[in-house]
């Protein structure tokens, strides 16, 4: 098992969506990782710098079925105004005839929202923070930002629908939950292997495979504790969002062009 790698508990109730994100992700993953592997300098120069006002450029995208009636999106940008957002629509490409992508790029300070609506009045979120981009669609973990920068999304998250909310909060609290059991796995891994006590799947070929099979177990048991102290706080942080006035809602706003000027 490799460090790097967060072990996923594979749920059968899982749905078909939720596992195709796992492997997308995944898939990922080894990607970026095999360009390390051939340029050690490629992981830096891809860092994230922040612009002259202090934000990031960040590329949005979403796929759609053009084939299903309502199923094309839009991108929004939800700007703030006297206690309230305004959904603003953004220019987009898109790429790809049997499953394309619309995609933008766009700046964003922490705090600021993408809304992606569909015609048919689904939608999703990506919440940009510190030149990293996160889906709130499917399992989103915000506990990695810390509490301190959660606190420019307040007001995103006591506005946000009801439902996205749940969500949000349901994801975080599996998570905890998930983290908690895979660091009593690791323990019990550690405690095992240093006596050489091994199931039929985890038996090392040679000492060599052994020793770092135990290390990464016990680095694992090192770091998982952090972990679940920002996801405790996280949750914690989650139940003081006020919600009396959620105002979000899933259908698709005015475009912007439309909205009349000089009235906030």
């Amino acid at each position: 098992m490799c460090v790097e790698f967060e072990p996923i508990l594979l749920d059968r109730a899982l749905t078909d969506s939720q596992l195709r994100t796992l492997i997308e992700e995944a898939s990922e993953i080894l990607k970026d990782r095999r360009r390390e592997r051939i340029d050690p300098a490629a992981a830096t120069e891809q860092t994230p710098l922040p612009g002259e006002r202090g934000g990031f450029m960040y590329e949005v995208r979403t796929s759609y079925f053009p084939h299903i009636k309502g199923h094309a999106p839009v991108i929004y940008r939800l700007e703030p105004h006297d206690g309230e957002f305004v959904a603003v629509q953004l220019a987009s490409r898109t790429c790809g005839s049997q499953r394309p992508t619309v995609m933008g790029r766009f700046p964003a300070k922490n705090g600021e929202v993408f809304k992606i609506v569909r015609e048919n009045g689904e939608y999703s979120y990506q919440v940009p923070f510190n030149g990293t981009i996160h889906n709130l669609k499917r399992f989103a973990d915000l506990s990695c930002i810390g509490i301190f920068g959660l606190e420019a999304l307040r007001p995103f998250l006591e506005c946000v629908e009801p439902e996205a909310f749940e969500r949000i909060t349901g994801d975080s609290n599996a998570r905890l939950n998930h983290t908690r059991q895979w660091l009593d796995e690791y323990r019990d891994q550690v405690g095992r292997w240093r006596n050489h006590e091994f199931w039929a799947n985890e038996t090392p070929a040679n000492k060599r495979e052994y020793r770092q099979m135990l290390k990464e177990a016990e680095e694992q048991v090192e770091r998982l504790p952090n972990r679940i102290t920002e996801k405790e706080a996280f949750v914690e942080w989650l139940k003081g969002i006020d919600r009396s006035d959620p105002m979000l809602r899933s259908v698709p706003p005015p475009p912007a062009q439309q909205r009349k000027s000089g009235k906030r």
